[in-house]
């Protein structure tokens, strides 16, 4: 006879399965696509949605990457993690100003679109250590190193982004 394990009940949500139930509901909204929707793109029942969305299930491996891929974000993110290792020797490409550069039609409008980006970057490479953040978060931490050296003429210009 098997033991059953202990933890929560099939039907009780675990704290991770919150996260991802909300994480769903709102990039759903987002995209303004019902759950329906959802589950034909995935090719699963609409009550698999319903259920992942209300906690009482979690989707395979295979339905996460689904997930992820049909709403832009990572795995990491469907899963609550904000911060992301990103991969030495990678870059960071801006890929819709590229594309907009590319379909100029003149020179005159390929100087255009760069001067529009004020001198934005096309593509940055990614140093060893470094993660991926949500805006606030990473606005948090750099204003809380640049506050301990305010007396620098660096501070304020090293962590202000370039929009």
């Amino acid at each position: 006879m098997r033991r059953r394990m202990s933890g929560p009940e099939p039907d009780q949500p675990t704290p991770l399965s919150r996260i991802l139930a909300a994480n769903l509901r709102e990039l759903r909204a987002r995209k303004g696509l019902t759950q329906d929707q959802v589950a034909r793109s995935l090719k699963v029942h609409e009550s698999a949605v319903s259920r992942w969305e209300g906690g009482s299930r979690f989707p395979s491996g295979e339905d996460l990457l689904a997930l992820s891929s049909l709403f832009g974000v990572s795995v990491d993110t469907l899963l609550g993690k904000s911060e992301q290792p990103a991969p030495a020797g990678c870059v960071l490409l801006d890929q819709a100003l590229l594309d907009r550069l590319d379909r100029a039609k003149d020179t005159a409008e390929f100087d255009r679109l760069v001067t529009q980006a004020k001198g934005q970057a096309i593509w940055l490479p990614v140093p060893d250590g470094a993660v991926l953040l949500p805006v606030a978060e990473a606005m948090r931490r750099t204003q809380k190193v640049a506050e301990k050296r305010s007396d620098s003429a660096y501070a304020d210009k090293l962590f202000r982004p370039r929009f």
